[in-house]
């Protein structure tokens, strides 16, 4: 099955001068955890995670400092395995999906479970797989929030 198939295509963003509070009320508005930064551009992405562990441990307002530039992204014509893949050996839950270097979707591990019969037991052990006998997990308070 392809990525395009199965893909969130309704694409909600904030700007990189957006304040935490609107961030924040975007995701409850639309119930997501995960949003991307486009300017002109994309510029990287920020998580529900990201608002609370870095940004208000901090007491800051502002998101670009804790913006995610490293962003991870496939091509919409790709198979699930290799967005499996992809989010398995970067141990992350969403992906930034693009055509021709243009983002045209999201795509979160929610997506594959609710809408496909992949297993997807091995990507999740990955993401949250045990290292030197601590847990590694990307998230704290998301654990089972795909």
């Amino acid at each position: 099955m392809k990525i395009k198939e199965i893909m969130s295509k309704n694409i909600i963003s904030c700007k990189s001068n957006n304040t935490i509070y609107e961030i924040a009320n975007l995701m409850k508005k639309h119930n997501i955890g995960f949003l991307p930064i486009i300017d002109k551009s994309l510029k990287g992405v920020i998580t529900d995670r990201d608002i609370v562990v870095k940004c208000l441990s901090n007491n800051d307002t502002f998101i670009l400092p804790y913006i995610n530039t490293n962003i991870i992204s496939i091509e919409e014509n790709k198979n699930i395995e290799d967005a499996l893949e992809l989010m398995s050996k970067n141990k992350i839950k969403r992906l930034i999906i693009t055509k021709e270097k243009e983002i045209v979707g999201i795509l979160s591990l929610s997506d594959i479970i609710n809408n496909t019969n992949i297993n997807t037991l091995n990507t999740i052990k990955n993401i949250f797989e045990l290292k030197n006998n601590q847990l590694n997990k990307n998230s704290e308070i998301d654990d089972f929030y795909l």
